[in-house]
């Protein structure tokens, strides 16, 4: 802040230090800003806006919208206007002034004109301009000029403003140094003053002072003064303020006296768009009472989910843009209702619990709420059974199975390959090797699994029957006896309200409502008043942590840490959301961004947690520092333990026919060797001895207790009381509120509120969500198949390695498929690839089959 400040205060030194020693001009070649700048309520830094821009360009862009700004007096010279204006854009802008000199008995106009650019941002802006003008000007010459400014706003309690013209066709200048100040940081009162300065001038000695205050006792009256040293002489000139702004229209009123109190004129301003708010009025009333309109969001096969591409992304919905646009449904006035089609939407498992509690919060605001849908599971239609009337296609659906958690064993399938495999689990629930160590469900992965199915049923069944006004039973009858349900049986069991399509919804609405579809531009983006509040706004990253605990991908440790720790000394960063969706893995990352956190957290940062679809294992471990961890009844969350694996050739190489030799020095240095197979990677030669599992038990251990100690510490708790719901058990939110590990249900947008009010920011003041990582501009397309997959060449050997794994080689004619379990997908491949990369030390992740469905598609 301070070295662009130092800059704009360095830039004016170096302009004023190119004045000459001329005798002072009694009149500029150009606009004057001492004389004919009476129609600016303040300074022209704190004016801002494209009224300020003749004077100072930069003023162009301090304001969030393009605007235009009008301005005349009652001086009456001759019929019409004498003096008035206009000044008009934001980043690109046009000025005219329009002065009129003389008597009334021999008066002449000069018109003043300035094309100029102009950008930044709320915290400071740069504009420049080329000056020119026509009319009488052999009377009051005028040159062509360029102009250039700046306007520095880094924080609330101070703006400065610099800002020079200077003639192309002579030596004439003229500097101004504007300054306003707000004693308490609000727009209640501010005291303003400036002092211009020609080339020809001493800046210290013969420059002229201007000086005034304004207060506004409510948003949108203006009261004020401005004095100034009068032109020529040391007596003094003053005008008084009298502004109201009603929405988006300002109208001020300004009465000029000479030093005798003498009424010389008075100006009028006529801002559009200014910047700044109205009077603090609503829409209601006789003349704008509520509209009937209801606003449409279109979601169909789309995927609601966390980020998308900037560009050429039809396919996701990011969740935070929708939030936005369902927050300003619930604040319009102007909107009825709102009309959503979900058909063929996808979202993640805990963005349905959320999406359904903003749906909840329309319908308190008093808006209707309708859902289209055609097929839906459970779970979307679980979300859409919030709404007041629900919609289906005539020939759609419902799938109402129940809930089911199965799990899938390769003990035979390794066995079958010649891979053996040794589990390092030392904890009751910690479960997730026995994929590849048993072939059927523990008591203990059982128990948990149960509860999961449990409690994401009486979720859905709970909340689906309140909605509907269905009893327990009921629903629990629709599932048990019906599963699959058509439209016309959905209809008849109270599921939906009506059979109907999407297009159909206006003409309905007009019949039904009296209403119609609403345009998009009902909601518009509000308003960010730049005057409203000087300085930056303050910001809360959302920052997603999500996928796998991994170095570079997944939760990408290093590069999400080094972003946490670069908001530690960022003063504009007042807290952190961090958006835990994770089943675990590699502990470094994991405990990289928990580290990054603490450090937030010391330097009086609150870091909110929100926990997505699973926060489990290492996933926990980045949330349990967290000031707050905020989850959601649908979420998988705790599993605090570790396990291991070993998994290693016990005759996959013999039956490829594959054999290998090495060299070693050190006694255990064997233990990393492996069989490589072409496309497939490698696996250790042999397994662990008793030495070796003894040494990794000990790593296990300590890390868990390493584990435990830190949930303790994070969350306040003993290590007893840790140790009772360690043990590697998963819970589901509820469960882990109970039991401490979380503190409440809420959503991303309730820890983003919960982030401001713990770092004690308030209302008023205004507060950016950006987020981390940034979103990618465009998806790359794949031109090129992989290397190995060129011609079918991988495919090939591929099939051919397989077949000589499955069946002895004298067999090979007649080969025997193995049959893989039917829930192996890419998730298993990749646990089992991670497991093995791990080469034996210790991971925290929770089994791939405890995810979602779509989970990792939805990242």
């Amino acid at each position: 802040m301070y070295r662009r400040i130092s800059l704009s205060v360095l830039l004016l030194i170096l302009l004023l230090g190119t004045s000459a020693a001329f005798a002072e001009r009694a009149v500029m070649p150009f606009a004057d800003y001492r004389s004919e700048s009476w129609y600016l309520p303040q300074s022209p830094a704190v004016t801002s806006g494209p009224a300020s821009s003749f004077f100072n360009p930069a003023a162009w862009s301090m304001t969030d919208h393009g605007a235009g700004d009008f301005w005349f007096d009652d001086q009456d010279f001759r019929y019409g206007l004498d003096n008035y204006g206009f000044s008009f854009g934001r980043d690109l802008g046009f000025s005219m002034n329009t002065s009129t000199f003389g008597t009334p008995d021999d008066n002449y106009k000069i018109y003043d004109y300035m094309l100029g650019l102009s950008h930044g941002t709320r915290a400071g802006t740069f504009g420049m301009g080329y000056r020119w003008a026509n009319g009488e000007t052999q009377r009051t010459p005028r040159e062509q000029a360029i102009s250039a400014g700046f306007i520095s706003r880094h924080n609330r309690w101070v703006t400065l403003g610099t800002s020079g013209v200077w003639s192309v066709e002579s030596g004439a200048a003229q500097y101004v140094f504007d300054m306003g100040i707000r004693p308490l940081g609000r727009p209640w009162l501010t005291v303003f003053g400036d002092y211009t300065a020609n080339d020809d001038q001493a800046f210290f000695k013969d420059g002229y002072w201007g000086a005034g205050l304004e207060v506004r006792p409510i948003s949108g009256i203006h009261l004020g003064v401005k004095a100034r040293q009068q032109l020529g002489t040391d007596e003094v000139e003053y005008s008084a303020t009298i502004g109201l702004t009603l929405k988006n229209l300002n109208v001020t009123g300004m009465p000029h006296y000479d030093n005798n109190d003498d009424l010389i004129s008075t100006s009028y301003l006529v801002r559009t768009n200014p910047p700044f708010p109205g009077l603090p009025i609503g829409n209601k009333g006789p003349l704008l009472g509520k509209k009937n309109n209801y606003y449409p969001i279109n979601l169909e096969n789309k995927v609601v989910t966390y980020q998308k591409f900037q560009y050429f992304d039809d396919t996701h919905v990011a969740w935070l843009d929708l939030l936005n646009l369902l927050d300003r449904v619930v604040e319009s006035e102007q909107l009825q209702g709102v009309a959503i089609n979900m058909a063929g939407m996808r979202c993640r498992t805990s963005l349905l619990w959320e999406f359904r509690q903003k749906i909840d919060e329309i319908k308190a605001s008093g808006k209707e709420v309708i859902i289209h849908l055609d097929r839906a599971g459970a779970g979307l239609y679980y979300l859409a059974s919030s709404a007041d009337r629900i919609t289906m296609d005539p020939y759609g659906g419902v799938s109402l199975p129940g809930m089911v958690l199965s799990r899938s064993y390769l003990k035979g399938t390794l066995e079958k390959l010649g891979i053996g495999f040794q589990a390092h689990r030392y904890f009751k629930y910690k479960s997730a090797v026995e994929t590849l160590s048993r072939d059927s469900m523990s008591d203990a992965d059982r128990e948990q699994r149960q509860r999961i199915v449990d409690v994401i049923y009486e979720t859905l069944r709970d909340d689906t029957a309140q909605s509907r006004n269905l009893s327990e039973d009921q629903f629990d009858g629709i599932i048990d006896e019906m599963g699959e349900l058509v439209t016309r049986e959905a209809l008849e069991s109270g599921l939906i309200d009506a059979s109907a399509r999407w297009d159909q919804l206006g003409k309905w609405l007009k019949e039904e409502r009296q209403a119609s579809l609403a345009a998009s531009c009902i909601i518009d983006n509000p308003r960010e008043f730049y005057d409203d509040q000087w300085g930056p706004n303050l910001k809360i990253p959302v920052v997603y942590a999500v996928g796998g605990c991994a170095m570079d991908t997944g939760i990408k440790g290093r590069a999400t840490s080094a972003y946490l720790r670069s908001l530690v000394n960022d003063p504009n960063v007042a807290a952190v959301v961090l958006r835990a969706d994770s089943p675990g893995g590699d502990p470094l990352p994991s405990d990289l961004v928990t580290d990054a956190v603490m450090q937030l957290k010391k330097a009086g940062k609150p870091v909110i947690v929100s926990q997505g679809d699973v926060a489990a294992s290492g996933g926990y471990w980045i949330s349990m520092e967290g000031t707050k961890i905020l989850t959601t009844p649908l979420t998988i969350t705790g599993s605090i333990g570790v396990i291991s694996g070993w998994l290693y050739d016990d005759g996959i190489a013999a039956k490829a026919g594959l054999t290998s030799d090495s060299v070693q020095r050190g006694e255990h240095a064997d233990m990393y060797g492996k069989v490589s197979f072409p496309f497939l990677g490698g696996i250790p030669r042999r397994p662990m001895n008793n030495e070796e599992l003894d040494r990794a038990e000990k790593l296990i251990r300590g890390m868990y207790a390493d584990f435990v100690g830190a949930v303790a510490k994070g969350r306040g708790m003993t290590v007893d009381a840790v140790g009772e719901v360690a043990q590697g058990r998963v819970w589901m939110g509820g469960d882990a509120i109970e039991h401490g590990l979380c503190d409440s249900f809420g959503s991303l947008s309730d820890a983003i509120d919960l982030a401001r009010q713990t770092a004690g920011v308030s209302d008023w003041r205004k507060v950016d969500v950006v987020e981390y990582p940034p979103r990618p501009l465009f998806q790359m397309p794949s031109f090129m198949p992989g290397l190995p997959a060129l011609f079918g060449f991988g495919d090939r050997i591929n099939d051919r390695l397989m077949r000589s794994l499955m069946t002895e080689p004298e067999a090979m004619p007649e080969v025997e498929t193995i049959n893989l379990p039917s829930g192996l997908d890419m998730m298993d491949a990749n646990f089992l690839r991670h497991l093995n990369e791990s080469a034996g030390q210790p991971v925290m992740m929770v089994a791939p089959d405890m995810l979602p469905d779509g989970w990792r598609e939805m990242n």
